[in-house]
């Protein structure tokens, strides 16, 4: 479709962009309770999609209950996660807990490890290069950022537990009847529009978080047979948190090998070496492998504008702000072209 030159069309598509704005910033400026909202969103897709599959391997049993079938494997799949989960985080507990323990018998604090023997830290304090008090402010930094980190997944925890169930219902109960809603109230000529647009996002966005989940997945289990055959302790929690950071563009990937190298530290230092080979060769298949080919066929986006818009999110909004960052290009860019296009339309009438 040329462009219009009609000022009007472009008047009102900045009013527009300006909206959209200031509706993202608030949803950002509410962070926690977005971030909780973007978990109950992508859980609803997941759940949506594992739906379809239940359904297409039931219709070969026509004879079978769906809701009894359903609600065994359901409750199975709960169980083996709480065992598994709970038997991964038992481990590590144990593997730390020991870890202090010997930490204990070797030294009570900072100072301690500056008085024993004549090693090398040591050598470095009476220099001056290294002060028994800048660890002191390390380990309280440390014990701060944990403390911060726990209390915000408690309020995710509880705050989810609030409002994903209500998300659950009020989707599964509604979403085939947003178009008649729209039918309804939109005004007439423009109500074909609003629903080719609502659909045209909801196919982009579920086709960039399906093939984000399956990018995550397909990382996650790299990481967790890497982590089991090196015999990391925790090895698939490790791998699971592993595959759900790399969701964050750059930094979400060296966030995920941390936890796995401390704890394949504490063990032994070749453990933590077998640890950062698997995240090393994990990254290598995703980069050279599942985002080339996989993500690019599912999202039409440029490659160069998608790291420009991911630098420039992480530089405004921080690390929401990176994995949001194509979404919303997506959202942004349909609502625009249809609002052209119906723009155009109207003019065009007149």
């Amino acid at each position: 479709m040329p462009l219009s030159t009609n000022r009007n069309i472009w008047q009102f598509l900045a009013l527009t962009t300006i909206l959209f704005i200031l509706f993202f910033a608030i949803l950002f400026y509410f962070e926690d309770i977005f971030i909780v909202l973007i978990a109950g969103a992508i859980l609803i897709l997941i759940a949506e999609k594992v739906i379809k599959v239940f359904n297409r391997c039931m219709d070969r049993f026509p004879n079978c209950n769906r809701k009894a079938v359903g609600l065994v494997l359901l409750t199975g799949a709960g169980l083996a996660v709480l065992f598994l989960v709970g038997s991964q985080l038992q481990g590590l507990g144990v593997l730390v807990g020991d870890f202090s323990n010997i930490q204990q018998d070797y030294a009570s604090g900072a100072s301690a490890l500056f008085t024993e023997h004549e090693s090398e830290l040591s050598k470095l304090a009476d220099s001056g290069v290294i002060k028994p008090q800048d660890l002191q402010k390390i380990g309280n930094t440390i014990f701060s950022g944990i403390a911060d980190t726990v209390s915000k997944i408690s309020y995710y925890f509880f705050t989810g537990v609030l409002i994903i169930p209500l998300m659950f219902g009020v989707y599964f109960k509604h979403h085939n009847k947003i178009g008649n809603y729209i039918q309804a109230y939109a005004p007439p000529e423009h109500a074909d529009g609003i629903i080719r647009a609502l659909k045209s996002i909801g196919h982009e966005l579920e086709d960039f978080f399906s093939a984000k989940m399956i990018e995550s997945a397909i990382v996650g289990l790299i990481c967790c047979i890497g982590f089991y055959l090196a015999g990391l302790e925790g090895w698939l929690f490790l791998g699971i948190l592993a595959g759900f950071l790399n969701i964050i563009p750059y930094i979400g990937p060296l966030l995920g090998a941390i936890p796995p190298v401390i704890v394949g530290y504490i063990d032994s230092p070749m453990t933590a070496l077998f640890a950062v080979i698997t995240v090393i060769i994990a990254q290598l298949i995703d980069n050279l492998y599942l985002i080339p080919f996989m993500i690019s066929e599912k999202v039409n986006i440029n490659p160069l504008l998608s790291v420009v818009l991911t630098l420039a999110a992480s530089k405004l909004l921080g690390p929401l702000g990176m994995v949001l960052a194509i979404p919303i290009y997506i959202i942004y860019k349909i609502i625009i072209k249809e609002s052209y296009r119906e723009l155009v339309n109207i003019c065009n009438k007149d």
